[in-house]
């Protein structure tokens, strides 16, 4: 490239301006090639550079990004792609040519061309010309029997080495490794021909046009390019084996063979080969082996070493470094370290570090200063800078503009954008799209695709159809309601939908997303494995999820045996209202005083803070649903005051009715603990029940449960399923008609006249 470089100097000296053309750009790409010194060098002499390009090896050096998340502070896009082809403008040239390309070559005498366009519409003509199809027929049949085994060993022994980032290679290291591919039973039974034989076969030239082995040197091979294009192609395509990896490794010379055999082996999920491949070229100062090196070793968990290098690029002057130490020293909170290096890097000319500066001055309320960095970013397509615009967009209600932008983010590779794209495909019910792109995300590692995959493989079916009139959806949800609470479907076997939602729900926790074990709590609830959902909803609120603590939490009446009460059938119809006897009021009574205490006196500490998993047994407020866990003092004051009224209701002689929801959660609780007393501690129940008479009904807290309530609507929202139920415009709430289940609406009275006496004893 330098001679290239100084001719075209010297013709812009005298005026003149020139087109550089490099054919097979690959070969020409890396350290003391064309890198981005060079190519700054040719825009400032004003030259025109072409360049052509396999899709095989545009793919493997294709801009992308690649690393390891650590919290919020990520690593995860560290760019490690070739920065002359994030420069370029990509023009696609389509294998079959256009309805003129062809018109024009039917005017030609040549027959190949002649003969070329009779097979177009299956083969492009270019690749028929060069004998492409024929020789991949070549190769691909001469494994079986009347063919040539060993001659298809060879080849594709030189195939997989090219797979793996070798360039050309001798005849010794194809022969060394072709054995592996004739390994296999069915290949011994085809009794390989000898290998002088299979060798000659492979470098011969059937047609004229090209052959399966191309010469590259003194006893040097490399592949027709046409075969390592269509094996990569190929769905079932094979990985290349393990020895072939590790000897492209071992074989690697050049800077440049050494760096691409890494990227190949990283993109394979071979990051122990890929750490040798690199190493050698990072030692050397190579600073995109270096980069990889670095963030390997972050993959692998191993930061401080990876902070060596990047240390060692920043001091270099490399702008990808400092940016990758700023992330480093902000995560063991150095700040004004991690600005610096991030503005070092701004300064070199990364848009990147843009966004890490813009994030300092906004946390600093210098929002002026962080418009200006933000607005930088987004010019120069930074993919953060998508991500926070689109934002703000679906923030002011501008869905258009959202999408717009999470697209382009998308585009680029950046993992929120494309799940914010899915949902917001996803919230117009076009589900298909959304699938799509929550898989995209998903494989990039995003754990909230992975749950939202779980939620739709779940759920698939229950969607709400785009034609749907409002009778067919009150019908839907009727039958939804129908078959979310019965008892055959919680029970029901688990089918593939919910074995796939159950798979992504793990996938996503085991990448950090704590509710994604709440849904998989959800997912065994609902199919009547009780015992794993408790295990699921207790981790995950010892991990700090409020509402998977609150998920087992329900009041039951576990200790309560059933009450067989003798009834003679001699007797009349008794149509006096049903009341509890006298010794279950007075048990009742004293546990609901109980809980009231105990609640007062948890309040002391809690006061108006939130509710968090750490604060079990902070009176009666943590087994509260989990709706209730932020509310005001003023609110939890008022649950206190319920426990003392239906308390009182006692007193005066009346059966406890709830009046507003709240008391009737504090009466669920309340026979709870009666029913736990009545049946762990005799004396205490002796003791609240002195001298009162003995009833063949005493305790039955079923019946209670089942008498003393209009309904128990306020359960619900234990159930997992019913998240949002609370809301009035909530869709279940609508067809049920429930009332006052948001926390602010708890003590509002059912009706006017049960309104109680504000001139009462209370105790706030």
């Amino acid at each position: 490239m330098s001679s290239c470089l100084e001719e075209a100097r010297a013709l812009a000296g005298q005026g003149h301006r020139c087109v550089v053309w490099l054919d097979d750009l690959e070969h020409y790409l890396g350290p003391s090639l064309l890198d981005q010194t060079v190519l700054r060098d040719l825009v400032d002499v004003r030259a025109v550079l072409l360049a052509t390009m396999r899709l095989s090896e545009y793919n493997r050096r294709a801009p992308r990004q690649t690393g390891t998340a650590k919290g919020d502070d990520v690593y995860a896009r560290i760019d490690l792609s070739d920065p002359v082809l994030k420069a370029a403008e990509i023009i696609d040239l389509r294998r079959r040519w256009s309805d003129t390309e062809l018109t024009r070559t039917r005017a030609q005498s040549d027959p190949r061309l002649l003969e070329a366009l009779r097979h177009h519409e299956r083969y492009g003509v270019a690749e028929y010309v060069s004998a492409g199809p024929s020789l991949w027929d070549r190769w691909r049949n001469a494994r079986y029997l009347g063919g040539n085994p060993r001659g298809h060993a060879l080849v594709s022994t030189v195939v997989d080495l090219a797979r793996s980032g070798l360039g050309p290679v001798s005849t010794e290291l194809i022969v060394s490794l072709h054995n592996g591919y004739l390994a296999d039973e069915e290949s011994v039974m085809l009794s390989p021909e000898p290998l002088d034989e299979a060798m000659a076969w492979a470098c011969q030239d059937p047609l004229g046009a090209s052959r399966l082995l191309i010469p590259a040197g003194q006893d040097l091979w490399r592949p027709f390019d046409y075969l390592v294009d269509m094996l990569s192609q190929q769905p079932d395509a094979p990985p290349v084996p393990d020895a072939v990896r590790e000897a492209a490794v071992e074989h690697a010379r050049s800077v440049q063979e050494r760096y691409s055999v890494g990227v190949s082996c990283y993109r394979a999920e071979r990051s122990d080969l890929a750490l040798r491949a690199f190493l050698p070229s990072a030692e050397t100062g190579h600073v995109d082996s270096m980069l990889y090196v670095g963030s390997i070793l972050l993959d692998q968990n191993r930061e401080t070493e990876a902070e060596a290098w990047w240390r060692r690029l920043a001091k270099a002057g490399n702008a990808r470094g400092m940016l990758n130490l700023g992330v480093r020293c902000h995560r063991k909170g150095q700040r004004k370290k991690a600005e610096k290096w991030w503005r070092r890097a701004y300064d070199s000319g990364l848009p990147d570090a843009a966004v890490r500066l813009a994030s300092l001055h906004e946390d600093r309320g210098e929002h002026e200063q962080a418009e200006m960095l933000w607005q930088t970013a987004l010019d120069a397509e930074v993919p953060d800078s998508y991500l926070r615009f689109g934002l703000l967009a679906y923030q002011r209600s501008e869905y258009d503009e959202a999408e717009k932008l999470y697209l382009e983010g998308a585009r680029r590779g950046h993992r929120e954008c494309t799940t914010n794209l899915a949902q917001m495909f996803f919230m117009r019910e076009n589900h298909e799209e959304a699938e799509k792109l929550y898989l995209i995300a998903a494989d990039a590692g995003d754990c909230v695709a992975m749950r939202a995959l779980g939620y739709l493989n779940e759920w698939r079916g229950r969607f709400r159809p785009v034609d749907e009139t409002p009778e067919e959806r009150g019908r839907r949800i009727g039958e939804s309601l129908r078959n979310l609470l019965d008892e055959a479907e919680r029970e029901g076997k688990w089918n593939g939908a919910a074995k796939s939602a159950k798979e992504w729900y793990r996938r996503a926790f085991d990448a950090g997303d704590l509710m994604s074990l709440r849904l998989l709590g959800n997912l065994y609830q609902r199919r009547g494995k009780y015992g794993k959902a408790h295990k699921c909803y207790r981790r995950a609120a010892k991990l700090g999820d409020p509402a998977s603590a609150a998920y087992f939490n329900q009041p039951v009446l576990a200790y309560a045996p059933q009450h067989a009460v003798p009834y003679d059938d001699g007797d009349e119809w008794d149509e006096t209202p049903w009341r509890p006897s006298p010794r279950t009021l007075g048990v009742l009574e004293a546990a609901l005083e109980i809980e009231a205490d105990m609640a007062a006196e948890g309040l002391k500490e809690l006061q108006d803070r939130p509710i968090t998993a750490k604060d079990w047994g902070i009176g009666c407020f943590d087994v509260l649903p989990a709706q209730t866990w932020n509310q005001s003092l003023s609110w939890r004051q008022q649950m206190i005051q319920a426990f003392d009224d239906l308390a009182t209701d006692v007193k005066q002689g009346s059966p406890p009715r709830p009046r507003c929801t709240g008391e009737e959660m504090a009466l669920h609780l309340a026979l709870e603990h009666a029913a736990a007393i009545t049946e762990d501690s005799p004396e205490l129940t002796e003791e609240f029940t002195k001298g009162l008479p003995e009833q063949p009904d005493d305790y039955d807290w079923f019946a209670c449960k089942d008498l003393l309530f209009e309904d128990h609507d306020v359960l619900m929202l234990y159930k997992p399923w019913m998240e949002g139920i609370e809301e009035p415009s909530n869709s279940v709430n609508q067809h049920m008609r429930l009332a006052n289940l948001r926390p602010d609406d708890w003590f509002k009275p059912f009706r006017e006249q049960d309104a109680r006496d504000p001139d009462r004893d209370v105790r706030y």
